[in-house]
């Protein structure tokens, strides 16, 4: 498929923003709604396939939110030199519209844990409650419906190596499954509805709701913080971030991430969720 406005795929599926994308042969390959789908970019031609099932080029716009303006969103959240900087170095990178389910599972167990942590443990997950799909003799496993997990003992769910977190997968499975609409009732929400919402959820604090938020609830303004981010801001701000009296930086309190992520969108906009990616991305890749 042809494009026709900036986007790089590289950016786009290495900055972290999702999980179960994998490259191999010069090919990107991930699980979408039960999909495998394998893509590429050759400059402004996206070529993609997808098994078992056909995808047609709308669902692929719509997940790479090739329908956002991106040059306009850029150049509104062009606030300070640092991310001037990460639209530098990493325009056409774009948020993933994700699915609910899987963005709430995903980033429930992607606290307090590293992206190859994380990738582990939902790549286990898939592969012990996932449907299996072969294609050209590799086996790739969907992610969790909600029925399989809303079943599976706390036990088992551990066996995925998720420590803690099973009794909140646990726990989110079994009141999805008790109330189907649940997740997609609160797609009436305004922003701050939504992320208040989320988090009378099992496991999901401030972070995660602002995740969830962002990458499969459309709030563009949404800003989650971490400790990368957290960095950034005061960098940004010309503060320096709390410290204890031997000099570790303090941990992240409810007050300081609310503080922290409402000045973000106010400094930024309602496009305050894209400059946290490009900043997120940016910083990250300055520390390896």
């Amino acid at each position: 498929m042809k494009l026709d406005s900036h986007f790089n795929l590289d950016h786009t599926l290495s900055c972290g923003q999702i999980f179960r994308w994998a490259k191999a042969n010069g090919w990107w390959y991930g699980i979408v709604e039960g999909n495998i789908l394998k893509v590429r970019q050759d400059g402004d031609e996206l070529l993609y396939t997808a098994y078992p099932e056909y995808v047609a080029e709308d669902f692929i716009k719509r997940y790479f939110r090739l329908d956002d303006d991106l040059s306009n969103i850029l150049r509104r959240i062009n606030k300070d030199v640092e991310i001037n900087n990460a639209i530098q170095q990493f325009n056409g990178l774009r948020i993933v519209r994700q699915s609910v389910w899987s963005c709430l599972i995903s980033y429930v167990c992607a606290t307090n844990a590293s992206i190859a942590v994380i990738e582990n443990m939902l790549r286990n997950l898939s592969e012990k409650f996932g449907d299996e799909i072969i294609v050209n003799g590799k086996a790739f496993f969907s992610f969790p419906k909600v029925k399989k997990l809303a079943k599976a003992s706390v036990n088992e769910i551990k066996q995925c190596k998720v420590g803690y977190r099973a009794q909140y997968l646990s726990e989110i499975a079994k009141q999805v499954e008790n109330n189907p609409n649940l997740l997609e009732e609160l797609r009436k929400s305004d922003y701050i509805e939504l992320r208040d919402e989320l988090r009378s959820l099992p496991g999901v604090g401030p972070k995660v709701a602002d995740c969830v938020s962002l990458f499969a609830f459309d709030k563009l303004e949404a800003f989650p913080i971490d400790v990368w981010i957290r960095r950034v801001i005061y960098q940004i701000r010309g503060a320096g971030i709390p410290r204890t009296k031997d000099g570790t930086e303090k941990p992240l309190t409810v007050s300081e991430y609310t503080e922290l992520s409402s000045f973000a969108r106010r400094h930024y906009g309602l496009f305050a969720g894209y400059a946290q990616e490009y900043l997120f991305y940016y910083i990250r890749s300055k520390d390896r």
